[in-house]
C-alpha cells in the first residue's frame, strides 16, 4: 500500500474511533423506548410532558401502561443538555418544578440513573423512555424521534 494511502487510512481509522466519544462530548442524545412500545415519534412538547409528570400512560397493546421516566443523574452534562433543548429549563428551575410538585403531591421527578441503567430500565420497563448518548449500545431498545 503506498504512504498515502496508508496515511489517509490511518487518518479515516483514527476519526472513526473517536467518533463516540465525540457525539458523546457535543451532547448529541437519542430518546429511547422499550421495543414493545408502538410510539415512533414524539413532538418536543409530548417529551416534555412526559419529563414533567403530566403524561403518565402509554396505550400499549390495547392496555395503558405507566410511563417508566428516566432522567440521568444530576450533574450530567448530557442532562443538562436535555434539560435545557426539551425542558426549556436550567437545571435548578427543574429541580424547583419537582420540589413544587411534591410538595403538592401531584407528582415524583423521574428516576436517576447511570446511562448503562437507564437502558437497562427501558429494554425491562414496557413502559421505559430515557435519552442516552447517540454513541450508546442501543441493543435492545428501540430509537424514537423527536419533531421539534
Amino acid at each position: 500500500m503506498p504512504v498515502t494511502k496508508l496515511a489517509l487510512f490511518m487518518a479515516l481509522a483514527a476519526l472513526s474511533a473517536s467518533a463516540p466519544r465525540a457525539a458523546a462530548q457535543t451532547g448529541k442524545y437519542v430518546i429511547v423506548v422499550n421495543p414493545s412500545n408502538p410510539i415512533r415519534r414524539l413532538s418536543q412538547t409530548q417529551l416534555s410532558r412526559i419529563y414533567l409528570g403530566k403524561l403518565q400512560g402509554w396505550e400499549i397493546r390495547g392496555r395503558v401502561e405507566p410511563v417508566v421516566v428516566v432522567d440521568l443523574k444530576l450533574g450530567s452534562p448530557l442532562r443538562e443538555k436535555f434539560t435545557q433543548d426539551v425542558l426549556r429549563k436550567s437545571a435548578s428551575e427543574v429541580e424547583a418544578y419537582w420540589r413544587q410538585e411534591i410538595y403538592s403531591g401531584r407528582s415524583f421527578p423521574p428516576l436517576e440513573q447511570t446511562e448503562p441503567e437507564a437502558l437497562a430500565q427501558v429494554r425491562t420497563s414496557l413502559g421505559g423512555i430515557a435519552y442516552v448518548s447517540a454513541s450508546a449500545d442501543l441493543t435492545g431498545v428501540r430509537v424514537v424521534s423527536v419533531q421539534r
